[in-house]
């Protein structure tokens, strides 16, 4: 195919189209924007469909792209700069066909580390918590009832493509409660109004981790259903962290607890 240089040409636009969660459910698809995302997607099995690309940027990744027979796409960099996420792009950007986990396809240890979210509304956040989970050990993260689908191109970005490592399955509260019952996995709610301080949790065992939305926090739903339910101690004003920074400090102090 010769090079594209129009922002006009429909493969551009259908690219651009999959910014928008609408086209991404219709049609399955996802952008992954970045060498290490698309290497990351790549070694998980992810199907990619189609690789855009800028001459003399990722040559090596594009001969690996190349002896797996994946279309690739040259492009302008005018066109590229169109399709990248944020200021800066590495001059690769694929089309991939979007995982599609269930709770059925889970395979937990007997004694697993597991994180539920809930209404999360930011990709960034996300991101960041797919990362922690990763860098903590946790074998699974179930997302129930989401704002932002899990493969938005920016959750994937600011998650550096972990998204595709780690087990992630999207559902409702019900059902993820009731598959974490049948693993005979404790739930911890973390609130600002917490039984215990984190600290005070003993998270060896199998656990889930349970954290809620930006402003709302978790709904009646999983404090009630929940083992326990611990806090951060804050001692200023604010009575809250971002979700991703809590997520951090309480699944590090699991994973202290549970290497000793």
């Amino acid at each position: 195919m010769e090079k594209i240089t129009s922002l006009q040409n429909n493969l551009i636009k259908h690219a651009q189209a999959l910014r928008e969660p609408r086209e991404r459910r219709e049609t399955g698809m996802t952008v992954i924007d970045g060498a290490r995302e698309i290497k990351r997607a790549m070694e998980a099995g992810v199907i990619l469909n189609k690789v855009f690309y800028v001459e003399a940027h990722q040559a090596a990744l594009l001969k690996q792209l190349s002896y797996q027979k994946i279309e690739l796409i040259e492009v302008s960099d005018k066109v590229m700069e169109k399709l990248a996420y944020g200021d800066r792009h590495e001059g690769i950007l694929a089309l991939a066909e979007i995982p599609n986990l269930t709770l059925k396809d889970l395979k937990l240890s007997s004694h697993p580390l597991v994180v539920v979210l809930e209404a999360l509304q930011k990709p960034g956040n996300l991101g960041a918590i797919l990362r922690t989970c990763d860098g903590v050990g946790v074998e699974a993260v179930l997302v129930c009832d989401p704002k932002t689908d899990v493969y938005n191109p920016n959750v994937i970005r600011s998650s550096t493509g972990v998204v595709f490592k780690l087990p992630v399955v999207s559902s409702n509260s019900e059902e993820i409660f009731a598959f974490l019952k049948s693993k005979k996995i404790k739930i911890c709610a973390a609130s600002p109004g917490g039984q215990k301080t984190y600290t005070q949790a003993n998270f060896k065992g199998a656990w889930a981790l349970a954290l809620g939305s930006e402003d709302k926090g978790l709904s009646d739903f999983w404090p009630l259903a929940a083992d326990l339910t611990v806090k951060i101690p804050m001692k200023g004003m604010a009575d809250s962290l971002n979700v991703s920074i809590s997520a951090a400090i309480i699944l590090y102090e699991a994973l202290r607890q549970r290497q000793n």
